[in-house]
C-alpha cells in the first residue's frame, strides 16, 4: 500500500470518529483539519534548518491537513506556534538519542542528570518537531535530525514533566519505532475501540528497540 492510499485509509477511520462521543477528550472532537501547507513553505522550511522531513509526515501535511484539532489537544503546524509551554526544538542540531539508546530520567546518574537539566550541557530538546500535546506536559514528537537512521523519521513520547524521560514509541504489530502514519492510525484506532467511556495515552507505547 502506497502513502496516499494508506493516509486515505486513515481519513477515512477519522471520518467513523463523528459516530461516538468519547467522555474524556481532548481538543475539539470530532476532528477538524486545517488546509495543507504549500510545497514552496515547507521547501523553505527544511531548507532553513538543514533538513529533509520524512516522506509520509511530508505527504500529509502537504496533501491533507497541515494542523488539526486532534490528536489530543491537536495536531501541530512544523511551522506554526507551539504554546508558551511547549518544549522548543532546535531543529538544526542533531537529536541526542537513538530507538536503541532512549532517555530514562530513572536510569540517569547523578552526573548525567545535572548534564541536562542543570548545566544544560546536553540539549535534549534538538532534532524534532512537535505533533501534539496530550496534556499534563507529556507530547509526542518526530524525529527530523538524526544521524541514526533507524532513529530518523519516528515517533517518540516525550514527559519530563512527569521525570519519565523520552521513548521511542513502539509499534504492537511489528515491535519496530513507529512513524507519523503509524502514530496517526493508532489514534483514530485506538478511539474507535475505547468509544465513549475510554481514555489512552501515547505512554502505553513508549519502550526501546532492542
Amino acid at each position: 500500500m502506497d502513502i496516499d492510499e494508506r493516509i486515505n485509509r486513515i481519513m477515512n477511520k477519522m471520518k467513523n470518529l463523528s459516530s461516538i462521543q468519547p467522555e474524556f477528550r481532548c481538543g475539539e472532537f470530532p476532528p477538524k483539519w486545517d488546509n495543507p501547507l504549500e510545497e514552496q513553505m515547507i521547501e523553505r522550511y527544511e531548507k532553513a534548518n538543514g533538513i529533509t522531513l520524512p516522506e509520509d509526515y511530508r505527504r500529509f501535511i502537504t496533501t491533507v491537513a497541515g494542523s488539526g484539532t486532534q490528536p489530543f489537544y491537536g495536531l501541530y503546524s512544523p511551522v506554526g506556534e507551539s504554546t508558551q509551554y511547549a518544549p522548543k526544538a532546535d531543529i538544526k542540531e542533531k537529536f541526542p538519542y537513538t530507538v536503541r539508546t532512549p532517555l530514562n530520567v530513572a536510569e540517569l546518574s547523578d552526573k548525567e542528570y545535572d548534564a541536562i537539566f542543570e548545566t544544560e550541557e546536553l540539549n535534549i530538546d534538538a532534532g524534532y518537531v512537535l505533533l501534539c500535546h496530550e496534556g499534563c506536559g507529556m507530547y509526542s514528537i518526530l524525529i527530523v535530525n538524526t544521524d541514526d537512521e533507524d532513529t530518523y523519521g519516528t515517533v517518540w513520547f516525550y514527559d519530563l514533566a512527569n521525570d519519565a524521560g523520552i521513548y521511542p514509541l513502539i509499534h504492537q504489530g511489528t515491535n519496530r519505532a513507529m512513524r507519523f502514519l503509524d502514530w496517526l492510525e493508532y489514534y483514530a484506532d485506538r478511539t474507535l475501540e475505547l468509544g465513549n467511556t475510554g481514555y489512552f495515552s501515547y505512554g502505553e507505547l513508549a519502550g526501546r528497540i532492542e
